[in-house]
């Protein structure tokens, strides 16, 4: 495992999996210690969150498997798959918060006032978005969503946590709190979840690049030679990491075949090693047709 990307994916997936192992098991025993049903059922949503861990993992491990004779361009976007599968189950979550939230509502119920408990939540909530915010420093350094998907259902935890506590503390005077402020972060969550589902499918259906791109693509081609006159239907197509770029380079109708070979596989080769794309360049002659039509 020598990508740093991929030691990423697996560190993160693996780290969240053993502290929600060891959450889940330090809440639950209190819980059944004290007698709370309240914070037996947030321990079971702490290690609910391995589950997005989990998916993490398997994500990557299928991501950066070699490229084969169906997939010739590598299985980089497993991951985006393993992003919309954890989009999907941050909605659930949502749901069934939600659920929760409103059933509290209604049965008016109040939570037994215990400063054991109280410590107990606060550290795991804490922890929780420590385990968040690590999670998404990995997430931007080395730009993934399945990551950053696995944070955000960190982060529902440590509030939902949080919340608990608050409500554990002040559950006597004021028993609407942990319903309300449930449901409250239910519509937060939701939101994230739709936003990641939005996003990765606009990366699977195939997004368009950053106009900063393709400006990018362009001048690296102009800068080979002088004799590049225009550069345009540019295509970037996403695998992951892998990425493949296609263009059309104008070339004055005077030149060699040999010359504009040459100039092609200069303009690939300058891509590659300033982008790190994969380029395939058409070249086409620069006759006053193709200078009207295709003039940058």
């Amino acid at each position: 495992m020598s990508n740093p990307r991929e030691r990423a994916g697996y560190l993160e997936g693996v780290v969240s999996l053993l502290v929600n192992t060891v959450l889940f098991t330090v809440k639950f025993y209190y819980g059944v210690l004290c007698n709370s049903i309240a914070v037996v059922a947030d321990a079971i949503h702490t290690l609910s969150d391995s589950l997005t861990s989990i998916i993490v993992i398997v994500g990557f491990r299928v991501a950066y498997r070699k490229p084969d004779y169906e997939h010739p361009f590598g299985h980089g976007r497993a991951e985006l798959v393993a992003s919309l599968i954890i989009g999907v189950v941050l909605g659930f979550v949502a749901f069934e918060l939600s659920a929760e939230s409103y059933r509290k509502l209604l049965g008016a119920s109040t939570l037994m006032f215990s400063s054991t408990l109280i410590v107990i939540l606060a550290f795991s909530a804490l922890i929780k978005e420590l385990l968040a915010q690590w999670a998404f420093k990995l997430a931007d350094k080395y730009s993934s969503q399945s990551i950053r998907g696995d944070a955000w259902h960190h982060r529902s935890d440590a509030l939902v946590t949080g919340v608990l506590a608050v409500a554990v503390l002040i559950g006597n005077r004021y028993w609407w709190f942990d319903g309300a402020a449930g449901l409250a972060l239910s519509l937060l969550i939701l939101y994230t979840a739709i936003k990641l589902v939005l996003e990765v499918s606009s990366e699977l259906l195939g997004k368009a690049p950053e106009k900063v791109i393709i400006e990018r693509i362009k001048y690296i081609a102009k800068s080979v030679s002088p004799v590049v006159l225009s550069v345009h239907h540019i295509h970037v197509h996403r695998y992951g990491e892998h990425v493949e770029v296609t263009l059309h380079v104008d070339l004055p109708d005077t030149i060699t075949l040999e010359e504009a070979h040459k100039i092609a596989t200069l303009v690939e080769e300058r891509v590659r090693s300033e982008l790190g794309y994969e380029a395939t360049v058409h070249v086409e002659p620069a006759t006053s047709k193709y200078k009207i039509k295709h003039e940058d």
